[in-house]
């Protein structure tokens, strides 16, 4: 069974509004009562960030975001686990990219245009998530840049200028960046019927000409793209990247595949 679908996230300036978290959680729960009679559900998901530090490093730590143990599973548990359990007949636990002993995610920057200023800065902007990810999660995944589109394999491509905004919407602040199966598409990413990455391959769009894509919202959208699905307070709920968001993304790749909630170890990203 094939799915397509998201749902508006609409962030208002970091933080999702209430009315936006229970309509998620209502349209979440009509898919789930219907998944049986369903082939293809079209909607439209955008998990798009707007707002947060400008930081290159990261966020700042006047806006850091901090988190226990026990928040850490339930966050992992909340973003990636509870993400349409069951769907491509997917076994019940976490899902990412795989690989051993680390994962290793090709991830294809395109050049940017001669004179366009705001490619440039956007390419920048993904090398340095790349670079920040590697360092934080060291051990755990390697993102190796690539100057071709792989002819095989899955893998992340990036894109400028495609976020998907959804017709009539003149929010562009709200649909900043997103991560889907394809440019100016807001179909979110799935997981495989082995808990790896279902979407092939996966887009991260960066703008849409009529906002201000910042560092952490760069950062944030590879979030996205290795596996975390809904945001959590410390991802999207507030600032769009914190220290919450790096433990819960090393929790998630220091545990074997299809682990669940239950038995997760915690494990602290590296500074």
């Amino acid at each position: 069974m094939h799915f397509e679908f998201s749902f508006p996230l609409r962030m208002a300036r970091n933080a999702l509004s209430t009315d936006c978290r229970q309509t998620v959680q209502a349209s979440y729960r009509t898919i789930r009562k219907t998944t049986a009679a369903i082939t293809v559900l079209a909607a439209s998901i955008v998990l798009a960030s707007c707002g947060g530090g400008d930081d290159d490093n990261g966020p700042t730590r006047s806006g850091d975001v901090l988190a226990t143990d026990a928040q850490v599973v339930a966050h992992v548990q909340q973003s990636n686990i509870g993400f349409f359990p069951g769907i491509n007949d997917r076994p019940a636990g976490t899902w990412r990219w795989q690989g051993e002993p680390a994962p290793r995610v090709l991830v294809h920057i395109p050049a940017p245009g001669s004179g366009y200023d705001t490619e440039q800065d956007l390419a920048q902007k993904a090398q340095r998530a790349v670079d920040l990810i590697n360092r934080r999660l060291a051990g755990l995944l390697v993102l190796e840049t690539v100057d071709e589109v792989p002819a095989s394999g899955n893998h992340i491509r990036v894109r400028y200028g495609t976020s998907y905004v959804p017709p009539g919407s003149t929010n562009y602040d709200s649909y900043c960046a997103n991560v889907s199966t394809g440019p100016n598409l807001g179909q979110m990413i799935v997981p495989d019927s082995e808990n790896g990455i279902g979407s092939n391959p996966v887009y991260v769009n960066l703008g849409n000409g009529r906002c201000n894509v910042t560092q952490d919202i760069v950062t944030h959208e590879f979030g996205h793209a290795l596996g975390l699905a809904y945001h959590f307070e410390g991802f999207g709920d507030g600032p769009p990247v914190s220290t919450a968001f790096w433990d819960v993304l090393a929790t998630l790749y220091g545990n074997p595949v299809s682990t669940p909630a239950t038995a997760l170890v915690v494990v602290r990203s590296s500074d």
